[in-house]
Protein backbone atom coordinates (compact mmCIF):
# COMPACT_ATOMS: atom_id res chain seq x y z
CA UNK A 1 0.00 0.00 0.00
CA UNK A 2 1.42 3.29 -1.17
CA UNK A 3 -0.10 6.33 0.51
CA UNK A 4 0.49 9.72 -0.10
CA UNK A 5 3.61 10.43 2.16
CA UNK A 6 3.43 13.39 4.41
CA UNK A 7 5.43 16.66 3.70
CA UNK A 8 8.59 17.62 5.70
CA UNK A 9 7.19 18.95 9.13
CA UNK A 10 8.19 23.05 9.52
CA UNK A 11 8.64 24.14 12.72
CA UNK A 12 7.68 28.05 13.76
CA UNK A 13 10.79 29.89 16.06
CA UNK A 14 7.95 29.86 18.75
CA UNK A 15 7.96 25.77 19.16
CA UNK A 16 9.81 23.20 20.67
CA UNK A 17 11.00 20.29 19.25
CA UNK A 18 9.12 17.90 21.07
CA UNK A 19 11.00 14.61 19.16
CA UNK A 20 13.78 13.12 20.45
CA UNK A 21 14.70 11.90 24.15
CA UNK A 22 15.28 14.78 26.84
CA UNK A 23 15.91 14.76 30.71
CA UNK A 24 13.51 15.77 33.28
CA UNK A 25 15.95 18.46 34.37
CA UNK A 26 15.95 19.57 30.64
CA UNK A 27 12.67 19.22 30.18
CA UNK A 28 12.22 21.45 33.32
CA UNK A 29 14.73 23.80 31.74
CA UNK A 30 13.40 23.90 28.58
CA UNK A 31 9.70 24.83 29.96
CA UNK A 32 11.02 27.69 32.37
CA UNK A 33 13.01 29.06 29.06
CA UNK A 34 9.91 29.32 27.19
CA UNK A 35 7.52 30.76 30.15
CA UNK A 36 10.65 33.50 30.90
CA UNK A 37 10.37 34.38 27.04
CA UNK A 38 6.88 34.54 26.49
CA UNK A 39 6.78 31.45 24.76
CA UNK A 40 3.53 29.82 25.64
CA UNK A 41 1.14 29.01 23.06
CA UNK A 42 1.51 25.38 23.31
CA UNK A 43 1.08 26.09 27.32
CA UNK A 44 -2.76 27.59 26.38
CA UNK A 45 -5.53 25.93 25.40
CA UNK A 46 -8.05 27.80 22.65
CA UNK A 47 -11.67 27.90 23.99
CA UNK A 48 -14.19 26.53 22.21
CA UNK A 49 -16.36 29.43 23.10
CA UNK A 50 -18.79 27.01 24.41
CA UNK A 51 -19.76 26.29 28.80
CA UNK A 52 -19.81 24.37 30.16
CA UNK A 53 -17.62 22.29 27.57
CA UNK A 54 -14.84 24.66 27.99
CA UNK A 55 -14.51 24.00 31.62
CA UNK A 56 -14.69 20.23 31.02
CA UNK A 57 -11.96 20.45 28.53
CA UNK A 58 -9.79 22.82 30.86
CA UNK A 59 -9.93 25.55 29.05
CA UNK A 60 -10.24 24.06 25.46
CA UNK A 61 -8.46 22.83 23.55
CA UNK A 62 -4.70 22.79 22.75
CA UNK A 63 -2.15 23.09 20.66
CA UNK A 64 -1.15 19.42 19.20
CA UNK A 65 -4.15 17.84 20.24
CA UNK A 66 -6.92 16.01 17.59
CA UNK A 67 -10.39 17.13 18.38
CA UNK A 68 -13.13 14.98 16.80
CA UNK A 69 -16.60 15.59 16.25
CA UNK A 70 -19.28 12.95 15.21
CA UNK A 71 -23.12 12.82 14.97
CA UNK A 72 -25.46 11.71 12.69
CA UNK A 73 -26.01 13.41 9.24
CA UNK A 74 -27.96 17.13 9.94
CA UNK A 75 -27.25 17.01 13.63
CA UNK A 76 -25.20 20.21 13.04
CA UNK A 77 -21.63 18.92 13.02
CA UNK A 78 -21.13 21.48 10.61
CA UNK A 79 -22.62 24.44 12.63
CA UNK A 80 -20.77 23.18 15.69
CA UNK A 81 -17.23 23.05 13.68
CA UNK A 82 -17.83 26.98 11.97
CA UNK A 83 -18.63 27.88 14.80
CA UNK A 84 -15.63 27.45 16.98
CA UNK A 85 -13.38 28.51 14.01
CA UNK A 86 -15.25 31.99 14.18
CA UNK A 87 -15.07 31.59 18.19
CA UNK A 88 -11.60 31.04 18.31
CA UNK A 89 -10.81 34.46 16.38
CA UNK A 90 -13.65 36.63 17.82
CA UNK A 91 -12.79 36.35 20.93
CA UNK A 92 -8.63 35.71 20.69
CA UNK A 93 -7.22 38.59 18.78
CA UNK A 94 -4.03 37.00 18.26
CA UNK A 95 -5.53 33.27 17.44
CA UNK A 96 -6.43 32.28 13.90
CA UNK A 97 -8.13 29.64 12.32
CA UNK A 98 -8.27 27.80 9.12
CA UNK A 99 -11.83 26.13 8.09
CA UNK A 100 -11.52 23.56 5.44
CA UNK A 101 -14.73 22.80 4.01
CA UNK A 102 -15.48 19.54 1.59
CA UNK A 103 -19.37 20.28 1.58
CA UNK A 104 -19.36 23.68 0.89
CA UNK A 105 -17.78 26.76 -1.11
CA UNK A 106 -16.40 29.95 0.45
CA UNK A 107 -19.68 31.59 -0.33
CA UNK A 108 -21.83 29.94 1.59
CA UNK A 109 -19.85 29.71 4.65
CA UNK A 110 -19.83 33.46 4.44
CA UNK A 111 -23.37 33.32 4.32
CA UNK A 112 -23.39 30.86 7.51
CA UNK A 113 -21.06 33.31 9.42
CA UNK A 114 -23.37 36.38 8.46
CA UNK A 115 -26.36 34.92 9.91
CA UNK A 116 -24.48 33.42 12.87
CA UNK A 117 -23.07 37.04 13.82
CA UNK A 118 -26.34 39.04 13.01
CA UNK A 119 -27.99 36.51 15.68
CA UNK A 120 -25.90 37.08 18.02
CA UNK A 121 -26.43 40.88 17.54
CA UNK A 122 -29.65 41.29 16.89
CA UNK A 123 -33.24 39.82 18.05
CA UNK A 124 -34.31 36.55 16.31
CA UNK A 125 -37.02 38.36 14.34
CA UNK A 126 -34.28 40.85 12.54
CA UNK A 127 -31.44 38.10 12.52
CA UNK A 128 -30.46 37.57 8.96
CA UNK A 129 -31.18 33.89 7.28
CA UNK A 130 -30.51 32.99 4.00
CA UNK A 131 -33.78 33.70 2.73
CA UNK A 132 -33.04 37.52 3.77
CA UNK A 133 -29.52 37.23 2.39
CA UNK A 134 -30.44 35.72 -1.14
CA UNK A 135 -33.63 38.79 -1.29
CA UNK A 136 -31.20 40.95 -1.00
CA UNK A 137 -28.69 40.08 -3.60
CA UNK A 138 -32.00 40.05 -6.01
CA UNK A 139 -32.93 42.97 -4.75
CA UNK A 140 -29.67 44.53 -5.49
CA UNK A 141 -29.76 43.10 -9.13
CA UNK A 142 -32.61 44.35 -9.54
CA UNK A 143 -33.00 47.92 -8.88
CA UNK A 144 -28.99 47.84 -10.60
CA UNK A 145 -27.04 48.19 -7.41
CA UNK A 146 -25.05 45.77 -8.35
CA UNK A 147 -23.70 47.27 -11.42
CA UNK A 148 -23.25 50.54 -9.80
CA UNK A 149 -20.54 49.05 -7.64
CA UNK A 150 -22.94 48.48 -4.62
CA UNK A 151 -22.78 44.69 -3.54
CA UNK A 152 -24.24 42.99 -0.65
CA UNK A 153 -21.73 44.07 1.85
CA UNK A 154 -22.46 47.83 0.86
CA UNK A 155 -25.94 47.09 0.90
CA UNK A 156 -25.83 45.31 4.43
CA UNK A 157 -23.41 48.64 5.64
CA UNK A 158 -26.51 50.50 4.98
CA UNK A 159 -28.88 49.22 6.91
CA UNK A 160 -27.98 50.36 10.67
CA UNK A 161 -28.88 46.88 12.46
CA UNK A 162 -26.75 44.71 10.01
CA UNK A 163 -23.71 47.53 10.44
CA UNK A 164 -22.94 46.26 13.36
CA UNK A 165 -22.30 42.22 11.61
CA UNK A 166 -20.37 43.41 9.24
CA UNK A 167 -17.82 45.39 11.68
CA UNK A 168 -17.71 41.94 13.43
CA UNK A 169 -16.67 39.75 10.78
CA UNK A 170 -14.27 42.53 9.66
CA UNK A 171 -12.65 42.57 13.35
CA UNK A 172 -11.81 38.80 12.08
CA UNK A 173 -11.86 38.67 8.24
CA UNK A 174 -8.16 38.39 8.18
CA UNK A 175 -7.31 35.91 10.63
CA UNK A 176 -10.23 33.28 9.96
CA UNK A 177 -9.03 31.45 6.56
CA UNK A 178 -11.91 29.70 4.68
CA UNK A 179 -10.23 26.80 1.95
CA UNK A 180 -13.04 25.64 -0.17
CA UNK A 181 -11.58 21.58 -0.64
CA UNK A 182 -11.98 19.42 -3.54
CA UNK A 183 -12.39 15.27 -2.91
CA UNK A 184 -10.76 15.05 -5.83
CA UNK A 185 -7.35 16.18 -5.27
CA UNK A 186 -7.11 17.85 -2.12
CA UNK A 187 -5.52 15.37 -0.12
CA UNK A 188 -3.78 15.14 3.00
CA UNK A 189 -0.21 16.74 1.76
CA UNK A 190 -2.31 19.68 0.38
CA UNK A 191 -4.11 20.11 3.54
CA UNK A 192 -0.22 19.87 5.43
CA UNK A 193 0.94 22.95 3.18
CA UNK A 194 -2.46 25.04 3.50
CA UNK A 195 -1.79 24.68 7.70
CA UNK A 196 2.14 25.33 6.97
CA UNK A 197 0.83 28.62 4.94
CA UNK A 198 -1.40 29.41 7.62
CA UNK A 199 0.93 28.91 10.71
CA UNK A 200 3.50 31.34 8.54
CA UNK A 201 1.43 33.94 8.71
CA UNK A 202 2.04 34.66 12.39
CA UNK A 203 2.75 33.65 15.99
CA UNK A 204 -0.40 33.07 17.23
CA UNK A 205 -2.30 29.43 18.03
CA UNK A 206 -4.22 28.24 15.11
CA UNK A 207 -7.03 25.77 15.19
CA UNK A 208 -7.55 24.08 11.74
CA UNK A 209 -11.28 22.46 11.02
CA UNK A 210 -11.27 19.67 8.50
CA UNK A 211 -15.38 19.48 7.48
CA UNK A 212 -14.87 16.41 7.12
CA UNK A 213 -12.10 13.51 7.58
CA UNK A 214 -13.43 10.83 5.61
CA UNK A 215 -13.67 13.49 2.37
CA UNK A 216 -9.98 13.74 2.33
CA UNK A 217 -8.40 11.65 -0.91
CA UNK A 218 -5.81 9.16 -0.60
CA UNK A 219 -3.89 7.90 -3.61
CA UNK A 220 -4.29 3.96 -3.26
CA UNK A 221 -2.22 1.53 -5.29
CA UNK A 222 -4.74 -1.61 -5.06
CA UNK A 223 -7.67 -2.80 -2.97
CA UNK A 224 -7.52 -0.85 0.81
CA UNK A 225 -10.28 -0.94 3.09
CA UNK A 226 -11.84 1.70 4.61
CA UNK A 227 -10.64 1.43 7.95
CA UNK A 228 -7.27 1.49 6.85
CA UNK A 229 -7.97 4.54 4.66
CA UNK A 230 -10.04 6.37 8.20
CA UNK A 231 -6.56 5.49 10.17
CA UNK A 232 -3.73 7.00 8.04
CA UNK A 233 -6.05 9.72 7.70
CA UNK A 234 -6.41 10.14 11.45
CA UNK A 235 -3.27 9.48 12.41
CA UNK A 236 -2.08 11.95 9.46
CA UNK A 237 -3.85 14.81 11.12
CA UNK A 238 -2.43 14.15 14.51
CA UNK A 239 1.15 14.06 13.72
CA UNK A 240 0.17 17.36 11.47
CA UNK A 241 -1.01 18.95 14.85
CA UNK A 242 1.48 17.72 16.95
CA UNK A 243 4.54 18.22 14.23
CA UNK A 244 3.40 22.04 13.43
CA UNK A 245 2.14 22.89 17.03
CA UNK A 246 -2.04 23.22 16.05
CA UNK A 247 -4.89 22.57 17.33
CA UNK A 248 -7.02 20.12 14.57
CA UNK A 249 -10.81 19.38 14.96
CA UNK A 250 -12.09 16.92 12.40
CA UNK A 251 -15.22 16.11 11.73
CA UNK A 252 -16.12 12.09 11.15
CA UNK A 253 -18.82 10.52 9.54
CA UNK A 254 -20.89 7.64 10.72
CA UNK A 255 -21.08 4.25 9.36
CA UNK A 256 -24.02 2.67 8.11
CA UNK A 257 -24.76 0.58 10.98
CA UNK A 258 -24.04 3.65 13.35
CA UNK A 259 -26.85 5.25 11.38
CA UNK A 260 -28.98 2.56 12.47
CA UNK A 261 -28.57 2.93 16.10
CA UNK A 262 -30.57 4.48 18.39
CA UNK A 263 -28.37 6.93 20.04
CA UNK A 264 -24.73 7.54 18.02
CA UNK A 265 -21.57 6.96 19.84
CA UNK A 266 -17.27 7.68 18.99
CA UNK A 267 -17.59 3.73 18.46
CA UNK A 268 -20.19 4.12 15.54
CA UNK A 269 -18.07 6.33 13.39
CA UNK A 270 -16.34 5.05 10.01
CA UNK A 271 -13.04 3.83 10.79
CA UNK A 272 -13.55 4.04 14.20
CA UNK A 273 -10.95 2.46 16.08
CA UNK A 274 -8.55 4.65 14.96
CA UNK A 275 -10.40 7.47 15.44
CA UNK A 276 -10.76 6.56 19.25
CA UNK A 277 -7.09 5.69 19.43
CA UNK A 278 -5.53 9.00 17.88
CA UNK A 279 -8.22 11.52 19.09
CA UNK A 280 -7.37 13.49 22.49
CA UNK A 281 -11.11 14.78 22.07
CA UNK A 282 -13.74 12.75 21.35
CA UNK A 283 -17.24 14.96 21.25
CA UNK A 284 -20.68 13.11 19.95
CA UNK A 285 -23.59 15.14 18.95
CA UNK A 286 -27.44 13.72 19.06
CA UNK A 287 -30.56 15.22 18.96
CA UNK A 288 -32.24 15.38 22.32
CA UNK A 289 -35.58 14.36 21.11
CA UNK A 290 -34.26 11.49 19.72
CA UNK A 291 -32.18 9.82 22.54
CA UNK A 292 -34.50 11.22 25.26
CA UNK A 293 -35.89 8.53 27.65
CA UNK A 294 -39.49 7.86 26.76
CA UNK A 295 -40.22 8.05 30.19
CA UNK A 296 -40.13 12.25 29.56
CA UNK A 297 -42.77 11.48 26.62
CA UNK A 298 -44.90 9.85 28.63
CA UNK A 299 -44.86 12.35 31.51
CA UNK A 300 -44.76 15.39 29.62
CA UNK A 301 -45.15 15.39 26.12
CA UNK A 302 -44.42 19.09 25.16
CA UNK A 303 -41.24 19.30 27.23
CA UNK A 304 -40.26 16.46 25.45
CA UNK A 305 -41.15 17.96 21.99
CA UNK A 306 -39.49 21.15 22.68
CA UNK A 307 -36.49 19.06 23.11
CA UNK A 308 -36.39 18.39 19.20
CA UNK A 309 -34.52 21.80 19.00
CA UNK A 310 -31.34 21.16 21.38
CA UNK A 311 -28.63 18.99 21.00
CA UNK A 312 -26.81 16.73 23.08
CA UNK A 313 -22.93 16.90 23.42
CA UNK A 314 -21.14 14.16 25.00
CA UNK A 315 -17.51 14.13 25.80
CA UNK A 316 -16.65 10.57 25.05
CA UNK A 317 -12.99 10.93 25.44
CA UNK A 318 -11.19 13.83 27.05
CA UNK A 319 -6.87 13.17 27.53
CA UNK A 320 -7.06 16.79 29.88
CA UNK A 321 -9.45 15.68 32.16
CA UNK A 322 -13.26 14.31 32.51
CA UNK A 323 -15.05 11.81 30.14
CA UNK A 324 -18.24 10.18 29.79
CA UNK A 325 -20.11 13.88 30.44
CA UNK A 326 -23.43 14.89 29.31
CA UNK A 327 -23.93 18.49 27.70
CA UNK A 328 -27.31 20.14 25.94
CA UNK A 329 -26.99 23.39 23.50
CA UNK A 330 -30.26 25.45 22.54
CA UNK A 331 -29.91 24.76 18.71
CA UNK A 332 -30.64 27.71 16.72
CA UNK A 333 -30.54 26.19 13.12
CA UNK A 334 -32.07 28.88 11.13
CA UNK A 335 -29.08 31.05 12.30
CA UNK A 336 -26.63 28.03 12.11
CA UNK A 337 -25.37 28.45 15.34
CA UNK A 338 -26.02 26.59 18.58
CA UNK A 339 -26.44 29.14 21.82
CA UNK A 340 -23.34 29.00 23.31
CA UNK A 341 -24.42 28.66 27.13
CA UNK A 342 -25.53 25.41 27.82
CA UNK A 343 -25.99 23.22 30.63
CA UNK A 344 -25.38 19.60 31.85
CA UNK A 345 -27.91 17.20 31.35
CA UNK A 346 -30.21 16.67 33.92
CA UNK A 347 -33.13 14.02 32.02
CA UNK A 348 -32.54 10.60 31.77
CA UNK A 349 -31.36 9.85 28.24
CA UNK A 350 -30.96 6.26 26.34
CA UNK A 351 -28.28 3.74 25.86
CA UNK A 352 -26.70 5.36 29.18
CA UNK A 353 -23.92 3.08 29.29
CA UNK A 354 -20.66 3.70 27.88
CA UNK A 355 -17.25 1.80 27.18
CA UNK A 356 -14.34 3.89 27.86
CA UNK A 357 -10.88 3.20 27.23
Amino acid sequence: MDLVAASPTVKSSTMVDLSGPASLAQVLSEVEQQVSNGVVERLRPLPTGFSPLDEVLNGGVRPGELLIVGGPFGVGKTILGLQMARNVVCHDPSARALYICYEHDRTHLLSRLLCLESAERSHKEEALTLKRLNDMVLEATANGCAAAGGGLVSRLRRIPRYAAVVDALRSYADRLVLSKASGDYSTLKQIRSWVQEAAAEGSGRLLVVVDYLQKIPVNREGPISETEVTTYLTQGLKEMAMSLGVAVLAIAAADRQGLKGKRMRLSDLRGSSALQYEADIGLVLNNKFAILSREHMVYNLSQAEAMRNWLVMTVEKNRAGRNAVDMEYALDAAHFRLVPHGGFVHERLIDEKMTLE
